[in-house]
């Protein structure tokens, strides 16, 4: 006796255009809010007055993860965090990156010299008006309190797949 299946995708399923994200903190799994979107949006950051840090555009995007109450009975959601420079159809480190973390009732940020970022994919929608981004991340962080809370550093690794990001008018292009 012979078994065989079909498979088919249902009209309208879109699950190509979603995106992933997967994170270890330490070792263990970053859950993931449930049926959170995943999604960016490419923004402009205003540069300083006096002139030491020039406007820039990057890619921001936040992950959610699951909720619940501090001991002092405070809502905590968990997050990650990233905002990276953005350049057309750079691939590789961006030249400026940080990655927030708050994760186990704590703040954490990115340890520059012991974290790395790395964009994998850029992929235009037709209309220009969204990209697609993918992401590799290996970064140690660290409690805003440091040293004074005696928090040790955690690792934070992972990747972003296909991430769907909005850009504004302002920075869309016509199709080539």
């Amino acid at each position: 006796m012979a078994l065989t299946g079909l498979c088919f995708k249902p009209a309208g399923d879109d699950t190509k255009d979603k995106g992933s994200f997967y994170a270890t903190v330490d070792g263990k799994m970053f859950k993931l809010q449930e049926g959170q979107l995943l999604k960016g949006i490419l923004e402009k950051k205003g540069g300083t007055m006096d002139g030491r840090t020039p406007s820039r555009t990057v890619i921001t995007t936040i992950i959610n993860g699951t909720s619940y109450d501090k001991p002092d009975k405070t809502m905590f959601t968990e997050t990650v965090s990233f905002e990276m420079s953005y350049e057309e159809a750079k691939l590789g480190e961006p030249d400026k990156y940080s990655v927030a973390l708050q994760y186990n009732s704590n703040d954490y940020k990115m340890v520059k010299d012991k974290s790395k970022v790395k964009i994998t994919s850029i992929t235009w929608d037709d209309d220009r008006k969204h990209f697609r981004l993918s992401a590799d991340f290996d970064c140690q962080m660290r409690s805003w309190g440091y040293p004074n809370d005696n928090k040790k550093d955690v690792s934070l690794k992972g990747h972003l797949t296909n991430i769907k990001v909005t850009v504004p008018s302002w920075a869309a292009t016509p199709a080539k």
